[in-house]
């Protein structure tokens, strides 16, 4: 805690300021002496500049400039142009093509119908009906969430 404390008082101490009026006295034997107050006899004043110049005062912040030929906002078309939207593009389109491509595969995988490895009734029907019926609303609802990116992008370049 001693070394905190004395830390402390040196910041304190390095902030006061010190005493900058310093005058030069001769007595009447010619002794030289340095004091605060005005010499009585002889003497003057000494002008005392500190070791370290005074901080700059910080210049106030500048305005923003103005954006160059490949600033932010052309940086940004660029991408919407070349990568963004082409990007989204095909991502719609795989979707679609794998959305199309589900019904097939299910039945690919269901393997041949016999009588042996149906179930009792028409459970292995309706299974089959209501996982086709999520699958479709799954892909649509991707497929719609792809077309709201898509459009989003479309408007920022149009904004742009």
């Amino acid at each position: 805690m001693k070394p905190l404390r004395y830390a402390a008082c040196f910041l304190v101490l390095g902030l006061v300021p010190p005493a900058w009026a310093i005058n030069k006295c001769t007595d009447a034997q010619g002794k030289v002496s340095f004091q605060e107050a005005p010499c009585p006899g002889e003497g003057g004043e000494i002008e005392v500049r500190p070791a370290m110049p005074a901080p700059a005062v910080a210049p106030p912040p500048r305005k923003p400039s103005k954006e160059g030929a490949f600033g932010a906002t052309w940086q940004r078309k660029n991408y919407l142009q070349t990568q963004g939207i082409p990007q989204a593009r095909a991502a719609l389109e795989r979707n679609q093509r794998e959305c199309a491509a589900a019904p097939a595969e299910a039945v690919a995988h269901a393997g041949p119908l016999r009588r042996g490895n149906l179930p009792q009734g028409s459970q292995f029907v309706q299974e089959q009906e209501a996982a086709s019926a999520k699958d479709k609303a799954a892909c649509e609802a991707r497929t719609e969430e792809l077309r709201k990116q898509l459009k989003a992008l479309e408007t920022e370049l149009e904004g742009l």
